[in-house]
């Protein structure tokens, strides 16, 4: 029997701390830094990490790359890079290093190369001869120990891969397609890959101009959600938590010593080496790192724009020392308080390393031994808690163990919510601060991938002119 054990204190002190650092709505990690917006398919928008409501017993992932996707972008519609590697990432000792990875290789196939249709009209399978554009992947399970690959198992072979929503004349019942994408794993768990409508929720316009935010009470709407009709390539995990676990042992419960681990995103590309030798230049290839992201906004707004693609490249377990002074001394609260006069600490924010780095012991602190464990910017999420039976938006702080910063479910409002504590929530200033967007354009799914599929190119057109908004403020923590 699962149980929840200090979860309410502890939490709303770690979302204290964690909010401040990664705060203020902007696209959790859509074109963060400057090479990935050069290069979108490398581009790591989001992660979440949570247990659905469906699978008590399993970690569900959902991490997500190629931002701002339209769903009319043809005639090379968008697709996984088969010169990448999409990994999804678990730390479960707290050194902030990889213990599990799951490795996503991906290769594309043409039918017709004397077409530019990507398919023919009456698409009534993933397999039909008529999507002239297939896309494939197998999936890796490796395992480390000591930094050093211990096992390494291919999981899923030549997988389907969803295609893109063209049209009703091109994919007739689409959500029968592309729900022929979700396939089972060798040991347990079930994937999926393939395009999504864009879960994130934000008013982007009104973040980037100067938070010039439409109404800073977030009562009354008036926000637009900037992400609303695009897409993105989610790929979808769900796996036994024995999978994950340190002891490879089912969570028994929220206090028990493998209950919680850190879960991230990260996607590599082959770097080219040419080195003289004495009778001819030897050529010879390795893969580096490029993009990830853990907890959402980091590299977005605490990482200056003179170490954004230094983040990419580095790995979690060397960010106290690369970017800890950034938490510290938070650029962000001077931001804030220069423009709402909010009153924020500015300096000296030793605070925010536990709740966002290191995790709150016995809540989201990976290994609950450590004297001193290591600062990492990882999604860290207590496998022992279960899921809420009526979720929350505001996930902690308003009242909901289940959410955001103990992992992050779609609909966790993660703008509101640290907007709010931003605001001087849990200081005694419980403003309603909002983007006036506090939910997803399209609903999401109750069952496995969760996430909806996006609009077809011939049915959508971008518009963000009807804001998801509660105006009776129910949810309101405030």
């Amino acid at each position: 029997m699962r149980r929840v054990h200090g979860l309410v204190g502890a939490l709303v002190v770690a979302l204290a701390a964690g909010a401040i650092a990664v705060a203020v709505g902007v696209g959790s990690s859509h074109r963060e830094a400057p090479l990935t917006s050069l290069d979108p398919t490398g581009d790591d928008t989001d992660v979440y990490a949570f247990t659905a409501k469906d699978a008590p017993g399993a970690l569900t992932v959902v991490a997500n790359w190629i931002p701002f996707e339209d769903p009319a972008g043809g005639p090379n519609f968008y697709r996984f890079d088969d010169r990448a590697h999409y990994y999804i990432n678990v730390d479960n000792t707290g050194d902030g290093a990889w213990d599990v990875r799951y490795l996503f290789t991906f290769h594309t196939k043409i039918g017709n190369k004397s077409t530019f249709l990507y398919a023919l009209p009456g698409v009534q399978s993933i397999s039909d001869p008529k999507l002239n554009v297939k896309q494939f992947y197998d999936v890796t399970r490796l395992r480390y120990r000591k930094g050093r690959v211990v096992s390494a198992k291919i999981v899923g072979r030549n997988l389907p891969v969803a295609p893109n929503n063209v049209g009703p004349k091109t994919i007739p019942d689409y959500d029968k397609v592309a729900n022929e994408a979700i396939k089972s794993l060798s040991g347990g768990g079930k994937v999926f890959a393939g395009q999504r409508e864009d879960p994130f929720f934000v008013d982007l316009g009104a973040t980037f101009d100067g938070i010039d935010l439409r109404n800073a009470t977030g009562n009354a709407g008036g926000g637009k959600d900037d992400l609303a009709g695009y897409g993105v390539h989610s790929i979808v995990l769900q796996v036994p938590e024995a999978a994950v676990t340190r002891d490879g042992k089912p969570v028994a419960g929220a206090d028990t010593p493998n209950a919680v681990i850190g879960v991230w995103s990260s996607t590599e590309r082959r770097r080219l080496q040419v080195t003289a030798s004495a009778s001819a230049a030897k050529r010879a290839t390795d893969w580096v790192q490029v993009s990830r992201l853990g907890n959402p906004l980091v590299n977005e707004v605490v990482i200056p724009l003179k170490d954004k693609d230094k983040f990419n490249r580095t790995q979690p377990q060397d960010d106290a020392k690369n970017y800890g002074k950034y938490v510290v001394n938070l650029h962000l609260a001077a931001v804030l308080n220069q423009l709402f006069n909010l009153g924020i600490k500015e300096t000296g924010r030793t605070d925010i390393v536990q709740a966002l780095l290191t995790g709150i012991p016995k809540v989201t602190q990976i290994d609950p031994t450590a004297k001193n464990p290591v600062p990492a910017d990882t999604l860290k999420i207590n496998l022992g808690v279960p899921p809420a039976d009526k979720e929350n938006r505001f996930g902690v702080i308003g009242g909901d163990n289940a959410g955001f910063p103990n992992g992050r479910r779609l609909g966790d409002d993660v703008v509101d919510i640290e907007l709010r504590v931003v605001g001087g929530y849990l200081i005694g200033k419980k403003l309603p601060l909002g983007d006036g967007v506090d939910k997803n354009d399209v609903d999401f799914l109750s069952s496995f991938p969760y996430v909806a599929p996006l609009k077809s190119g011939f049915d959508s057109s971008i518009k963000r002119d009807e804001p998801k908004h509660d105006p009776t403020g129910a949810e309101n923590p405030a």
